[in-house]
C-alpha cells in the first residue's frame, strides 16, 4: 500500500525569517502546494495523503490566519484521493483546535482510521508554552484525556498501526538542526517517553511519522522506527531554493519504505531489526 505525506507547507503572505535568514520560502508555498496536488493526481497516485501540520505561516492576526487556513483547505481539496490533516504549532497561534476541526469536518484533531488492513492514528497536542504572546515558546505535550483515548484506541485493534504526529516522539538531540539545535525540546513532544511506552506495549505499532523539525531523520526505539520528514518550503541550503519535499510511504507485510522526494531527498527502510538509510 502506498500513501503520501506533505508537511509544514507554511502557506502565507509573509514571514519565514529566523536568525536574519529567510529559511522558509513563504512566497513559494502556494505554488508548491499546487504542484504537489498535480503530482499526486497525475504521477504518484497514492491511496491517500496526510498533511502533518503547520499548514499556515501565522502572522498573529486571527482574520488573516483563518483566511490562509481556508486557502490551504481549498488547495488540497483538489486532490483526487482522501486527505487526513494534523495541526501544527503555527496553525494554533490564533486559531484553536475545535474551530480547525470544524473547518475540516472533524470531531477532534486527534482520531484514527483504517485503510488497506492497517490502522492509522493521528495525534494532536496542547501548547504548554505561551506561544500566543512569545512566538518561540512552543513547548507541547499530549494531554491526559488524549493519552487515555490513545490507550483505548489501541486496545480495540490488532491491525498493524502507523502513528502520525506533528512534533517528534523520538530522542533527537537536534545537533545540526537550523531551528532546534539550541532548544531541542521545542521540536519534541514533552511527554514523548510516556507515549512511546504506550506504543511499545501495544506490540503492533509499525512506525511513527512526524514533521515540524524541517529535516529528514530516522530513529528506532524498542523496535519501532520514528521518521521525521522535512518541510515543503525549507530553504535548506540558504540559497533560496526550496526543498519542494513530499514523501511517499510504501507499506509491505515485512517492511516500510519512507521516500522523501524533492531537492532535499532521503530514503529510509525498516524491516524487523534491520534498518537504516539506503
Amino acid at each position: 500500500m502506498k500513501f503520501a505525506i506533505i508537511s509544514d507547507t507554511h502557506v502565507g503572505s509573509s514571514g519565514g525569517d529566523y536568525k536574519e535568514v529567510q529559511r522558509k520560502l513563504i512566497s513559494e508555498s502556494e505554488r508548491l502546494v499546487k504542484q504537489f496536488v498535480e503530482k499526486m493526481n497525475r504521477q504518484d497516485l497514492p491511496e491517500f495523503v496526510v498533511n502533518l501540520g503547520d499548514s499556515i505561516e501565522d502572522v498573529n492576526d486571527r482574520k488573516i490566519d483563518i483566511k490562509e487556513f481556508k486557502k490551504v483547505i481549498e488547495l488540497l481539496s483538489k486532490l483526487k484521493m482522501p486527505s487526513y490533516w494534523l495541526v501544527g504549532n503555527h496553525d494554533l497561534r490564533t486559531l484553536d483546535q475545535d474551530e480547525i476541526a470544524e473547518m475540516l469536518g472533524y470531531k477532534h484533531m486527534y482520531y484514527s482510521f483504517n485503510h488497506g488492513g492497517y490502522h492509522f492514528i493521528v495525534l494532536s497536542f496542547i501548547m504548554t508554552g505561551d506561544h500566543t504572546r512569545v512566538h518561540g515558546d512552543i513547548y507541547t505535550e499530549v494531554p491526559k484525556e488524549q493519552v487515555e483515548w490513545l490507550k483505548d484506541d489501541l486496545s480495540k485493534t490488532n491491525a498493524p498501526t502507523i502513528v502520525f504526529t506533528h512534533y517528534g516522539l523520538a530522542e533527537d538531540d537536534m545537533k545540526g538542526n537550523f531551528w532546534f539545535e539550541t532548544a531541542p525540546e521545542k521540536g519534541l513532544i514533552g511527554n514523548r517517553r510516556q507515549i512511546r511506552k504506550i506504543l511499545e506495549e501495544h506490540g503492533n505499532v509499525r512506525a511513527v511519522i512526524s514533521g515540524h523539525q524541517h529535516w529528514n531523520r530516522m530513529f528506532v526505539h524498542d523496535g519501532i522506527p520514528y521518521f521525521t520528514v522535512t518541510s515543503l518550503v525549507e530553504n535548506f541550503k540558504n540559497d533560496s531554493i526550496p526543498s519542494e519535499a513530499h514523501t511517499i510511504v510504501d507499506l509491505e507485510e515485512d517492511k516500510i519504505v519512507v521516500d522523501v522526494r524533492g531537492n532535499d531527498p532521503a530514503r529510509f527502510e525498516y524491516s524487523g531489526q534491520n534498518w537504516g538509510e539506503i
